[in-house]
């Protein structure tokens, strides 16, 4: 607390200083200004914050069974139970933070120092990729540790849609004050059995990314009371989608391949292909919780 006490004196003096004085001449001026424009932005970048994430799988059956659900394909109705032994081979989740809504400098190393050194804006929600690797927002924040997770469909965590797992291996990180850019998760494999109106089904997903964007301004700041909250759905990878105005029934076409299935990049392609697309479709698999007035996020 005396650190950010001291931080926030220094940096009043400065703007106290940057409002009031007057320099000898025009190109003085904006040499004195950018030296301490620099100063403020190495003071701000250089404060950090823990943040825990809560990495959620749910479903919406507002029941305590995550592992049975019913889905609808082209109005028939489809039972699916997820059984125990599907599970997540994680290879990391990492945040992009975007400063505040105010200039930013481009580094926090000795080149902020520089004569040569410029200031940018960066608008939220744009991930800053024009930073340098050295800069608090050029980096990347880990919150998710590599590691098989299994029993997934044992939910030890509740929310307002019913039980929930929540993963064990997020962690804090030290972020930057600002806001949310993007998360990425990545995954060595997801294997999936699970039984669909009696029929065996196993799905074998390799290596795969995705990146999920915040559609709401999620603040990484000193003070913030609860952990970033982030979403996956296993049912949602199986529901009926609609692409460019054709339909996209991945529960439709499994009822026509007689059992039991193998669902993998060598075999029943035009399912696993189906399923490929649904886990990068935007706000289908992952996702952020949506915004609401009031709610920190």
């Amino acid at each position: 607390m005396k650190h950010l006490d001291s931080r926030l004196t220094i940096i009043s003096g400065f703007l106290v200083f940057f409002t009031h004085c007057t320099f000898g001449s025009v190109g003085d001026s904006n040499k004195d200004k950018l030296a301490i424009l620099q100063n403020l932005i190495f003071f701000n970048n250089n404060q950090t914050v823990a943040v825990g994430t809560n990495l959620r799988s749910y479903d919406d059956q507002a029941d305590d069974n995550l592992n049975q659900f019913s889905l609808t394909s082209n109005a028939v109705v489809y039972n699916i139970t997820i059984q125990s032994n599907t599970d997540i081979n994680w290879e990391t989740g990492t945040y992009r933070i975007n400063p505040p809504n105010q200039v930013l400098g481009v580094s926090t190393s000795s080149s902020e120092k520089s004569s040569t050194a410029t200031a940018k804006t960066h608008t939220p929600y744009t991930v800053p990729l024009d930073l340098p690797a050295d800069d608090l927002y050029g980096k990347s924040y880990p919150f998710l540790s590599a590691g098989t997770v299994t029993n997934i469909t044992q939910y030890n965590s509740t929310v307002d849609t019913g039980a929930s797992f929540l993963f064990p291996n997020t962690r804090l990180s030290n972020m930057p004050l600002g806001v949310v850019a993007v998360a990425n998760v990545s995954w060595e494999e997801i294997y999936i059995r699970m039984d669909v109106g009696g029929k065996d089904v196993t799905i074998l997903l390799p290596q795969g990314s995705k990146s999920i964007t915040p559609k709401c301004k999620i603040p990484i700041k000193v003070g913030r009371s609860g952990n970033i909250e982030i979403l996956m759905s296993l049912s949602s990878m199986f529901q009926d989608r609609t692409v460019s105005g054709t339909p996209v029934r991945f529960l439709e076409q499994l009822s026509m391949v007689a059992g039991p299935v193998v669902i993998s990049k060598v075999s029943n392609v035009p399912l696993y292909n189906i399923l490929l697309q649904n886990l990068q479709a935007e706000d289908i698999v992952f996702s952020f919780p949506g915004c609401f007035p009031g709610v920190e996020r």
